[in-house]
């Protein structure tokens, strides 16, 4: 690690290196709140967690990174600390905490631990388990009765998962526990803007890009062109949005219909819709009807994980039969 950013994040790290935090937030400078696995936010104060020092630490991972940040020119910053956990900060004019503030700073930073492995128990999805949301449709081949069975079934036909979900509802952790299914000897290519996917599999590659385009001038679309000339068996998307959703579309065209991303959404017929949304914005030109199509001959299924009573529940396992409906519904 660059020595002055090990210093630095000397003080942030005191908030969480001894305890099981899964998520920390500044809201405002000098205040801190702490997320512990399984239980509810809590504050601290910390007057060292000031404005000087919350600049000087996005401006580190932003050189360590290669990409630019400035208060008022670039003001968000999207990336990992050396320990793999993802940082996020939004800075200057466009934060305020209260009524009177003209500027303010807030930064997350989700937690990674590669020991923390959650299995499919945890979501409430069993072999012998029903889900309580709707049933499974019938618009393509279902290998098995059991949800989970066939969700499985679908991963060894190397058919494309899209898993759905709001914020915070273990989407990636899902992810993790999805990519131990795969086989030990498959190759495996992740191409992510912050590094969350844990792989067992020997015969890897990470690909790391950041949301915005970088110094160097790499962005998703290139990295996704090169990810398919490494020949993977199988890519991982990690999360899809604005920035990334059309490379992950060309995924599609090209044929290589065997891969996984997640996506926020409350329903797997939202998830269709924000794809294809995203897509739309970010290539306004697009033939709406041939896009639609390739949407819906691409995704082999869609899980969905919602937030039941505390706990984080597959609600479904969908396989999209209905995109044209589902897409323009919207």
């Amino acid at each position: 690690m660059n020595p002055l950013l090990a210093d630095s994040l000397t003080v942030l790290s005191s908030h969480y290196e001894d305890a099981d935090i899964e998520e920390i937030a500044i809201n405002r400078v000098g205040e801190i709140w702490l997320k512990p696995t399984g239980r509810d936010w809590t504050a601290r104060t910390d007057t060292r967690l000031n404005e000087a020092y919350l600049l000087k630490l996005c401006r580190q991972l932003a050189n360590v990174s290669g990409q630019n940040f400035h208060p008022l020119h670039h003001p968000i910053l999207y990336t990992s600390l050396p320990q793999g956990h993802r940082f996020t900060a939004v800075v200057g004019s466009t934060v305020r905490y209260a009524m009177g503030d003209s500027r303010g700073i807030a930064v997350t930073l989700r937690l990674f631990d590669p020991a923390r492995r959650i299995g499919f128990g945890r979501y409430g999805l069993t072999p012998n388990a029903s889900l309580p949301g709707q049933p499974m449709r019938h618009g393509r081949q279902r290998y098995h009765e059991s949800p989970l069975e066939d969700l499985l079934a679908a991963l060894d036909h190397r058919e494309a998962i899209l898993i759905s979900g709001a914020t915070a509802t273990g989407k990636t952790s899902f992810l993790n526990a999805l990519v131990r299914h795969l086989p030990a000897d498959c190759r495996i290519l992740t191409v992510e803007d912050t590094r969350e996917v844990i792989l067992p599999q020997v015969n890897r590659v990470h690909l790391v890009v950041s949301r915005r385009e970088t110094s160097v001038g790499v962005d998703f679309m290139a990295v996704v062109d090169a990810a398919v000339r490494l020949t993977p068996d199988v890519i991982i998307c990690g999360e899809i949005g604005i920035t990334n959703t059309a490379a992950v579309f060309r995924l599609m065209t090209t044929g290589h219909t065997n891969f996984m991303a997640t996506i926020h959404a409350h329903s797997p017929e939202a998830a269709l819709r924000a794809f294809y949304q995203n897509l739309a914005q970010a290539n306004p030109g697009i033939d709406a009807d041939a896009a639609i199509e390739i949407i819906g001959a691409s995704f082999g299924r869609i899980v969905q994980i919602d937030r039941q009573g505390g706990r984080r529940m597959v609600t479904a396992i969908d396989i999209p039969s209905l995109t044209e409906q589902a897409v323009r519904r919207g």
